[in-house]
């Protein structure tokens, strides 16, 4: 009898250091998952980069004139990303995100600041736009948001030039067609467990990850060609517009501790190559004794319609602006207010 108890009490014993045995992740499943949500990042990236610079005049007028046309100012908005992907991934590491973050999509916000000046001889004008975020959890809570708790950074700087074929000095319909060049990087960080390791299993190794962070990244580097009607009514300047952008774009995550990474219960060795290559086999594109990181580089086009007025009063304009794309079936809103002569 006394055996059995003890046979007993050391099964229980068994079943409790199973329970709060580390939380273990096979790395071929992360590495599909994170495949998938590359391809599905690639489509949504080069249309969030395009925030900016969508001023309602299709084109504002000549440099050297009387008086000389540029602008300068500020938009503010948010396009939607693919939702299920990033949620696919982060189920994965057991880590939900609010439903109120689902609009259709995962809404990505951001800023420009927005310049143009008017051409010279030739009817052109020039645009540049710069913006940066780097939001912490204090933000959410000072929205009553407590249960979001990742960090979020956000990088956004292009460029374009528009010609305007239609619409003489005097006409208030005018039609330009342009290109312009973008880069977008941004990205967002969460815990992932705080109670045990992570593990990771590949082949017959493991990898322990104390303390993780959690990481989903994302960059794009996009060609951008558009064409743009408006007519000037009034106080209001509506107009329409179509552009086409081809992509270069990466996305992935990463993985943080804030202990060494131990393989198979020592500390990493990122001189060995035979483990080195192992991960590297299984995705990794980046390995250090604290980090990992995953990450794909996918190339494509994306179309969009975009569309919407400007409030004209006196020197100022208040810009509303709906974007749609086409092939990702994503979507965005900004507002903008600059000076315009």
């Amino acid at each position: 009898m006394r055996k059995f108890r003890k046979i007993t009490i050391i099964f229980v014993f068994m079943l409790t250091l199973a329970a709060v045995s580390a939380f273990s992740l096979d790395l071929s499943e992360i590495q599909k998952t994170a495949d998938n949500f590359a391809t599905s990042m690639a489509k949504s990236l080069p249309f969030n980069s395009t925030m900016g610079l969508n001023w309602s005049d299709a084109h504002i007028g000549q440099l050297i004139a009387m008086p000389p046309h540029f602008g300068l100012g500020a938009t503010l908005g948010f396009t939607t990303m693919d939702y299920d992907s990033i949620i696919a991934l982060l189920d994965l590491f057991e880590i939900s995100l609010p439903e109120k973050l689902n609009w259709k999509g995962f809404p990505l916000p951001g800023y420009t600041v927005d310049a143009r000046i008017g051409g010279i001889i030739l009817p052109f004008d020039i645009g540049v736009k710069f913006g940066t975020l780097n939001i912490k959890e204090g933000f959410w809570n000072a929205l009553k948001l407590e249960d979001i708790d990742f960090t979020m950074n956000y990088m956004l700087v292009g460029a374009d030039i528009r010609y305007k074929i239609v619409g003489k000095k005097k006409s208030p319909f005018k039609l330009s067609i342009g290109a312009g060049f973008n880069y977008l990087k941004g990205g967002i960080s969460l815990p992932v467990r705080t109670d045990d390791p992570l593990e990771l299993s590949f082949g017959s190794h493991t990898l322990k990850l104390p303390g993780s962070t959690i990481s989903l990244n994302w960059n794009t580097k996009s060609m951008d060609f558009k064409a743009q009607a408006s007519v000037k009514v009034a106080v209001l300047t509506p107009y329409v517009g179509l552009g086409a952008s081809h992509a270069w774009s990466s996305a992935g995550y990463g993985l943080t501790t804030n202990e060494n990474i131990q393989v198979d219960g020592a500390d990493i060795d990122l001189e060995n190559e035979t483990i080195i290559n192992a991960l590297k086999n299984y995705g990794l594109t980046n390995i250090a004794e604290k980090n990992i990181e995953q990450s794909n580089t996918v190339k494509g086009w994306s179309l969009r319609a975009y569309g919407g007025f400007s409030i004209n009063v006196s020197f100022f304009r208040f810009d509303f602006t709906g974007m749609y794309d086409i092939l990702s079936k994503n979507y965005g809103v900004t507002f903008g207010i600059r000076f315009q002569i």
